[in-house]
This record gives C-alpha cells, structure tokens and sequence, in this order.
C-alpha cells in the first residue's frame, strides 16, 4: 500500500506540475500574439503616416505648379 500511495502522490505531483508548466507555456504565447500585433500595429501606422506624407507633399507639389503656371500665363498676357 506504500507503494501506491507515493505512485499516487508522485502522479498528482507530475499533473500539477504539468498544469502549471502548460498554463505557463500558454501565458508566454499569449505575450509574443500580443507583441507580435502591438509590433505590426506600428509598422502600419509608420506606412500609413508615410503614405499620408507622401500625399501630402505630392499635392504641395501640385499647388506650387499650378500657381507657377498661373504666373507664367499672367506673365505672357501682360
């Protein structure tokens, strides 16, 4: 019966152990989804904050010739 018992005791003991090892396993993936994503979320935002410039800077350009064009043609009436 002694030998059972601490059969018993050292198979609860490697369950628990195991339960403890998985939840912990389970909680470090959680962490690396999360840091993963928090990491993609701001390679998006630095794409989209430099396509917003790129637009930005593109439409300043087109402003600028068009007011140059607008001078020009003010120029050749005059």
């Amino acid at each position: 019966m002694g030998a059972s018992t601490k059969l018993a005791d050292l198979a609860h003991r490697t369950f628990i152990l195991g339960v403890f090892g998985a939840t912990v396993y389970i909680g470090v993936g959680t962490v690396q989804l999360v840091n993963a994503r928090i990491e993609k979320n701001k390679v998006m935002r630095a794409t989209w904050d430099a396509e917003q410039m790129a637009e930005l800077r593109r439409q300043g350009e087109e402003e600028m010739e068009r007011q140059r064009l607008e001078q020009q043609a003010r120029r050749d009436q005059a």
